[in-house]
């Protein structure tokens, strides 16, 4: 098979189920979510987003014989596991950096964290004084920077402003997420590089057997990586998209796994 379904770019998934079911069949399906947006709502407060237990009963019937489910955040990893406590679950943590899961593991070597470190002592001291509202949440081997309240674009642009050359001097990225900054390193895997790295991982695992739903520009990665697979953003739908299908909010994506994978 080659291609996905033939439905009109930016369509509903739910007007094609049954072409999309065809599309992954045949062989073990990956199934990889994003986390905050996409399987919880966003909260003010990036530390409070949970799984209701019927949320979490829902991811945990997808794993099987042949079917993998990967979780994929820009959290760190234990944290997100942390928040959906699936076992049988892939996690793929700090936006593709931290892989961990049954018959997968990757990390960054350690003298990343190491330079992170010294670069976060540095950025403390150019934010001192203000911009006010920005929390810094250190991932070991990224870092978000929160800016609150959400839509003050104005505030986003002084964060930027003040730190973009040191992050780039000490060998990172600064990556615009919703309301937040990323730092990164330069060449590290992004969303696309990690579930890619994971289909690998599995035996007979095909990119075309793969459903990726996620809500945010970092998972645009994973959309323009796998151009063969079945993908889906959450949310506004004026926002531009590599994604074949859109979906307007987490109630609706946990409706398209049941819809799909009902089993």
């Amino acid at each position: 098979m080659s291609g996905r379904p033939g439905a009109s770019r930016h369509a509903s998934p739910f007007d094609d189920l049954d072409t999309i079911r065809v599309h992954l069949s045949g062989g073990p399906v990956l199934v990889a979510l994003d986390f905050d947006g996409t399987l919880t709502e966003i909260d003010e407060d990036p530390a409070a987003p949970r799984l209701t237990g019927e949320r979490r009963a829902a991811l945990a019937r997808l794993p099987g014989p042949r079917r993998r489910l990967a979780i994929v955040s820009g959290r760190a990893l234990e944290d997100v596991r942390s928040r959906v406590l699936v076992p049988e679950a892939i996690y793929i943590g700090n936006h593709g950096l931290e892989i961990a899961g049954p018959g997968v593991a990757r990390r960054p070597p350690e003298e990343v964290a190491e330079r992170l470190a010294r670069l976060l002592e540095l950025a403390a001291d150019r934010l001192e004084g203000g911009p006010d509202g920005v929390r810094v949440e250190d991932k070991t081997w990224t870092a978000t920077l929160h800016v609150r309240p959400r839509g003050d674009a104005r505030r986003l642009a002084l964060v930027e402003d003040r730190l973009r050359d040191l992050v780039e001097e000490a060998g990172f990225a600064l990556r615009s997420g919703k309301a937040s900054w990323e730092i990164r390193p330069t060449d590290a895997f992004d969303k696309g590089d990690a579930v890619r790295y994971v289909i690998d991982a599995i035996p007979d695992g095909s990119a075309e057997r793969a459903l990726y739903v996620g809500d945010d520009e970092t998972d645009e990665d994973a959309f323009r990586a796998l151009p063969t697979a079945i993908t889906a953003r959450v949310g506004d739908r004026d926002v531009e998209t590599a994604a074949q299908y859109r979906l307007a909010d987490p109630a609706e994506v946990y409706g398209l796994l049941e819809a799909l994978f009902d089993d």
